[in-house]
């Protein structure tokens, strides 16, 4: 974009020193002609960097959930495989439920029987010729019953391992045969989802003039020549080097190498791209258009867009 507008620029200057000649191309000419272009681009940038900041670290995270099992037993089927993307409920494998479904009938079968014994005393009460502890009794019976059949009923549930929202299988290793254990550090298969999360890692003097709302746009090379449309959802004030760990010796400082000064910019991704999926790990270049100076945003939209048009350039010899 600099560029460009030292093109126009140079033109501008040829058509008027050169071409027409409307004024003298003399000492004072030269010096006006060459301060110019020099303070105007350096203004620029500046205003550019306030209040149109820009990123080179743009990075694009999506959450992975390790799957584990909530009950022990046998795989009977695993209808899922590797980077298969699946809904929100979707089976991603299921258990022997042999067990558990035992469990079930027989605790309804004793739910039956409690209800029963609860009628038939609560009947001998109203006639005078039973117990009160026996009609009591029989009510904690059945309320200790229905607790338990409702937790077999779950246990029942989980023999069907089901996805916990929209996203991508991206580890399958499990195989029908195997045995699961209810253990749950334990993952059986990975699980990423497709809503993403968008960081953009800005200097700190660069935060100053941005703002939650604000407008934004990014890119990634995995998408050459398409501008991503975001708003700024919030500015997280935090990194590693601000935390100090809980430890009886002293903080050390000044002996290792500090880390790079940046703090992210999170992003809200606007819905229009909702079904767009990216690439996890994925960095790519961004900027946020503060509520200042809004016609600097067009130069670096334009600039924006222009970068990510490289993108479809490859520079391999192989």
């Amino acid at each position: 974009m600099e560029a460009l507008i030292l093109g126009i620029y140079a033109g501008i200057v040829w058509l008027i020193f050169f071409k027409y000649k409307l004024l003298p191309w003399n000492t004072v000419a030269k010096v006006i002609v060459f301060t110019i272009p020099v303070v105007g681009m350096i203004t620029l940038i500046l205003l550019l960097n306030i209040f149109s900041p820009s990123s080179s670290n743009v990075v694009v995270v999506r959450n992975s959930v390790g799957i584990v099992s909530q009950v022990k037993g046998r795989v009977t089927d695993v209808p899922v495989t590797v980077n298969q993307r699946v809904k929100k409920g979707d089976a991603l494998f299921k258990i022997d439920p042999t067990q558990y479904q035992a469990s079930v009938n027989a605790l309804k079968a004793k739910l039956k029987l409690a209800k029963l014994r609860v009628k038939e005393n609560e009947a001998l009460v109203k006639s005078g010729s039973g117990n009160r502890f026996d009609l009591e009794k029989a009510e904690t019976d059945l309320a200790e019953l229905s607790e338990q059949t409702i937790n077999a009923e779950y246990d029942l549930e989980q023999t069907v391992v089901r996805a916990p929202s929209d996203g991508t299988v991206v580890n399958v290793q499990l195989r029908p045969g195997a045995f699961v254990a209810a253990f749950p550090i334990a993952s059986v298969m990975t699980f990423m989802e497709d809503t993403p999360q968008i960081y953009a890692l800005f200097n700190q003097n660069e935060l100053h003039q941005i703002e939650v709302g604000n407008e934004a746009e990014f890119y990634i090379p995995s998408f050459p020549g398409k501008i991503l449309k975001a708003r700024v959802e919030s500015i997280i004030l935090a990194e590693g080097q601000g935390q100090i760990g809980v430890s009886g010796n002293l903080p050390t400082t000044g002996l290792r190498e500090i880390p790079v000064n940046r703090f992210a910019v999170k992003l809200q991704m606007d819905d229009r791209h909702a079904e767009l999926l990216l690439p996890a790990g994925a960095v790519g270049d961004g900027a946020v258009y503060t509520d200042h100076l809004a016609f600097l945003h067009i130069i670096r939209k334009v600039m924006l867009r222009i970068s990510t048009k490289l993108n479809y350039i490859i520079p391999k010899l192989h």
